[in-house]
């Protein structure tokens, strides 16, 4: 799953490292939660950027019930810490079992012990 950072990096820089990864996976292997797709919409309309190559190659998955309650557990456990777009995309990671991709991995720190995986391909 793409955080959003990352993809408005590669979406801005065309990093070769970032879109040499990408070129590995077939449309549909990588996702990005719905979260983090309206947030990267929001940067993308901002800055006039195309994103339809990007949205031609990864599928956009919503936020469900198991998020949702994922997310309840992560507020509920960490009270203290904002929450806002990173806490939902990390629910949305660990609900659906999948690696979360970000260039930021310290914003995620918190959540690694509740089961999110990160990875950062800079």
């Amino acid at each position: 799953m793409l955080d959003t950072n990352i993809l408005i990096y590669a979406t801005k820089n065309s990093p070769p490292q970032i879109l040499g990864r990408l070129a590995t996976f077939r449309k549909g292997e990588i996702v990005i939660s719905s979260i983090a797709w309206a947030e990267y919409s929001a940067g993308v309309h901002r800055l006039k950027i195309d994103n339809d190559p990007v949205e031609k190659l990864i599928n956009i998955l919503a936020f469900d019930a198991a998020a949702g309650n994922m997310y309840g557990m992560l507020t509920a456990k960490h009270p203290g810490r904002a929450s806002g777009f990173d806490r939902l995309i990390a629910a949305h990671a660990i609900a659906a079992g999948v690696k979360l991709v970000t260039n930021n991995p310290a914003d995620f720190a918190t959540y690694l012990g509740d089961g999110l995986a990160v990875e950062n391909w800079l």
